[in-house]
């Protein structure tokens, strides 16, 4: 399967779906995965800067250490997630069921939290008092 990104660097994974599968350590810069079922994955480490998620179900989703700065996560299903000392400076979480997920040492400057859902979210990070709509 390719999973496409907008800088024309397309990223080959041996897998059919993306829905429980490792993905850490990749550069997936600007990747395209807009309403895609990524759930129970892992993206640890990974570079998503600037990447389309708008309206996926990345529920149980491990973007632990990952770059998510200017991600789109528009209307996308991150309970239980797992972001954890990412990075998401200007990230947008608009409307965006955050309900039981974890931000423990993530760093949130500017990020983008209108209408978030965030019941039971651990919001123990870096530069809350920044975040827009929180």
């Amino acid at each position: 399967m390719k999973i496409y990104c907008s800088t024309e660097e397309h990223i080959e994974v041996p897998y059919e779906n993306l829905i429980g599968v490792c993905l850490e350590n990749l550069n997936l810069h600007r990747a395209e995965l807009e309403s895609t079922d990524l759930s129970g994955s892992s993206f640890k480490n990974s570079n998503l800067r600037g990447a389309f998620l708008y309206n996926s179900n990345l529920k149980r989703c491990d973007l632990s250490f990952a770059n998510l700065i200017v991600a789109d996560f528009r209307d996308a299903d991150l309970e239980l997630a797992n972001l954890q000392n990412c990075i998401a400076y200007s990230t947008r979480f608009i409307n965006v069921n955050l309900k039981n997920a974890t931000f423990e040492g993530a760093n949130v400057e500017g990020a983008d939290f209108l209408n978030a859902k965030l019941y039971g979210a651990n919001m123990k990070c870096i530069s809350i008092e920044t975040a827009i709509n929180f």
